[in-house]
């Protein structure tokens, strides 16, 4: 099974022009059986009223399986 590993994961947090909306670049990286994976993630929030209005998940599919 794998697990994060959260002291090699990593992300930057980038803010934009608009207060209301930021994104973030997310590597996470996964420890399982004799291997390391890393899915890399950008992912773009719009704030409403201190909630998430909007969200957009972006990944590379082929890095699934």
């Amino acid at each position: 099974m794998n697990q994060v590993n959260v002291n090699k994961s990593r992300y930057v947090l980038h803010g934009t022009d608009d207060p209301d909306v930021f994104i973030v670049e997310i590597d996470t990286v996964f420890d399982g059986p004799g291997q390391e994976t890393t899915l890399s993630l950008v992912k773009i929030f719009r704030i409403r009223d201190g909630k998430i209005a909007l969200l957009r998940d972006y990944f590379a599919s082929e890095q699934v399986d």
